[in-house]
């Protein structure tokens, strides 16, 4: 016979349970109910209600506060026309979204599971958090829009009230994390909110002595530079919001969890002949699960529960998890559990270091071929979007080939007609990869000359915007200008990082023996 010992049941069994093993084995209670007799409910911190009501109170004072906060950040980004404040602004509002889901996710939590939900609700708080990427990721995307006008066209932004709706988001969001920085201690869900809040404080710190440079130097493009540093930081988190999801939803080990460390320890307990079918997964984002077949002598069950007591308050103690199955047994794997027998079967024939190394260097070579084609195609989709938009507007490219004052007037409409069909063909050969060393040539090439004539313009006082002079050289209207160079400047050391990583090394590979 067999007895599994939690009130936790892993998700494979759950799904379809798990046949008796052969011969007789025998199982100690763990964490099974009051209503049959036992003696354990669960593993883990246990909190007195006061205590709980008071982690409540304080996420529901930081969620108003930051409603609050980007409220009037926001009110204010738009009176005083910072890119750097909305932005900042959003991602505060973010961190309410965060708050929120703390919140609910607390509230959750103490409710029990149900005969249909046997694992009760918590998971909704990672469904909510990938809907929070998801309107993050768009909000970004509006921030950079925003940045790019304005890098283009930049206005006046008013520093002095930049500085004073900065200060009030430092003020609230240092007042939020030291709110939660007593729970946080305890609470990996608490905790993750009190890292938005230093996150979101360090943001306003970096918004506030923008406004304080703005009041002494007119660097307005030093606004929409710091919107999109903040982007950058959004996206930071977003992309760990997005991997500890995925990690959770697959039932994947959790982070910092060593199964063979586990296993190993389980191992070295005297009364304990083997371990195997080892599994742990986050039941929710604070709450850890862990199930295993332990292999004891032949005994009675109630002998086994003082080593079932033992192993749930090491596993606790040392590894943190609060959910522990454990099934004890005389034999190792039973001949009626298909789990079981590829779990040994697995464990029989374990792979060499040397095997685990290549597949590892073979998934590096796959990652690294895959983000070289992402950019491969970014760049070749970019060049292909520039010559369209050229061609959907002829007769203004042609003016902005004539502003530059290099071509002869005989040449400026050939030129206009030819370069964006050019561009358009190097982008899809570049998208497609097709005769990359040509297409990545000429794409080079034409950056190197567009950057070469816009440079020696902004030297001789050449405004491209007009075509017309300025009273000397290099005191030309600078802003879009200077953007444009640096804009090509970008486009060319990528341009050039894919002939290099594309085509020179694939040619020396190939030489070489």
């Amino acid at each position: 016979m067999t007895q599994d010992v939690s009130q936790v049941p892993p998700p494979e069994e759950a799904a379809g349970g798990e046949a008796s093993a052969a011969g007789d084995l025998v199982g100690g209670n763990c964490g099974l109910n009051h209503e049959c007799g036992c003696h354990g409910v669960s593993f883990g911190p246990h909190r007195a209600p006061d205590v709980e009501r008071a982690q409540g109170s304080r996420l529901l004072l930081t969620m108003g506060l930051n409603l609050l906060i980007p409220a009037v950040q926001m009110a204010g980004g738009f009176y005083a026309h910072s890119v750097a404040l909305i932005s900042d602004a959003t991602h505060n509002f973010s961190d309410f979204t965060a708050i929120v889901i703390a919140y609910f996710a607390f509230l959750i939590g103490r409710r029990g599971p149900s005969p249909r939900l046997t694992f009760g609700y918590k998971r909704a708080e990672i469904l909510a958090a990938l809907a929070n990427v998801a309107i993050l990721v768009g909000a970004s995307g509006f921030i950079v829009h925003e940045a790019v006008r304005r890098f283009q066209s930049p206005e006046a932004v008013s520093g002095q009230l930049v500085m004073a709706v900065a200060a009030v988001g430092v003020a609230g969001n240092g007042f939020s994390a030291w709110l939660l920085h007593r729970d946080a201690k305890h609470s990996l869900n608490v905790r993750g909110a009190f890292l938005h809040m230093m996150g979101d404080l360090l943001t306003s710190v970096v918004v506030l002595l923008n406004g304080a440079v703005l009041l002494f130097k007119p660097w307005y493009w030093l606004d929409p530079l710091l919107s999109l540093t903040i982007v950058v930081f959004i996206l930071k988190n977003c992309w760990s919001i997005l991997k500890e999801a995925a990690t959770i939803l697959m039932n994947a080990t959790p982070r910092g969890l060593d199964i063979e460390k586990v296993k190993t320890y389980l191992e070295g307990f005297p009364d304990v002949c083997g371990v195997h079918y080892v599994h742990a997964w986050n039941v929710s984002a604070s709450s850890v699960a862990f199930s295993c077949h332990l292999v004891v002598a032949d005994q009675p069950v109630s002998r086994t529960e003082v080593l079932a007591e033992r192993i749930r308050e090491d596993l606790w103690r040392r590894f943190g998890i609060d959910h522990p199955v454990l099934q004890f047994e005389t034999v190792p794997c039973g001949n009626g559990s298909l789990l079981c027998e590829l779990s040994c079967a697995a464990a029989a024939e374990p792979e060499s270091q040397e095997e685990k190394r290549r597949k590892a260097e073979e998934r590096r070579v796959r990652l690294r071929a895959g983000l070289l084609a992402a950019c491969r195609m970014l760049f070749g989709g970019m060049f292909l979007y520039a010559g369209a938009a050229k061609i959907r507007q002829p007769e203004a490219f042609a003016q902005a080939v004539f502003n530059y004052q290099i071509l002869p007037d005989y040449w400026i409409n050939p030129a206009a007609l030819v370069l964006p069909w050019l561009e358009c063909l190097v982008g899809l050969c570049v998208l497609f990869g097709f005769w990359l060393p040509g297409a990545l040539l000429t794409a080079d090439s034409l950056l190197a000359v567009f950057l070469g004539v816009l440079l020696f313009n902004i030297h001789r006082g050449l405004n491209v915007d007009c075509g017309c002079f300025v009273a000397g050289p290099g005191t030309g209207d600078s802003g879009n200008m200077a953007w444009s160079a640096l804009r090509d400047t970008a486009f060319l050391a990528w341009g050039g990082a894919l002939h290099y990583l594309l085509v020179f090394r694939r040619a020396v590979a190939r030489r070489m023996p």
